[in-house]
């Protein structure tokens, strides 16, 4: 079975602020790093300075474009979860390990 998108309310009160990926994240109710494979599928971004910012119009309008395409692995969630355990531990060697990980796996 195909996990279906589903979206909350925006995550801010005035839709003429840019959503940061955390942003993105809470409206599509996934991990940070759906997002990140949602932006090398097409998810329209904009660069402001070294920052990556989504409008909010064009993440709704590229949704209701290509959401029926976009297939999101549960998996992923698991693992954004057991790196925010690891993070929260408070064990520094694990944490570090955790954010190496990461760096790997989203290269800036």
């Amino acid at each position: 079975m195909k996990p279906t998108l589903e979206f909350r309310n925006s995550p801010s009160d005035s839709e003429d602020l840019l959503w940061s990926t955390a942003d993105v994240a809470n409206y599509l109710r996934c991990s940070e790093r759906q997002v990140y494979k949602l932006r090398k599928q097409g998810l329209p971004t904009l660069h402001v300075g070294g920052l990556i910012r989504f409008d909010p119009e064009a993440v709704r309008r590229w949704l209701s474009e290509f959401g029926a395409q976009v297939t999101l692995d549960p998996r992923d969630d698991d693992r954004a979860r057991q790196l925010a355990d690891i993070t929260a531990s408070g064990d520094a060697d694990n944490a570090e390990a955790a954010a190496a990980d990461l760096a790997r796996e989203f290269p800036h």
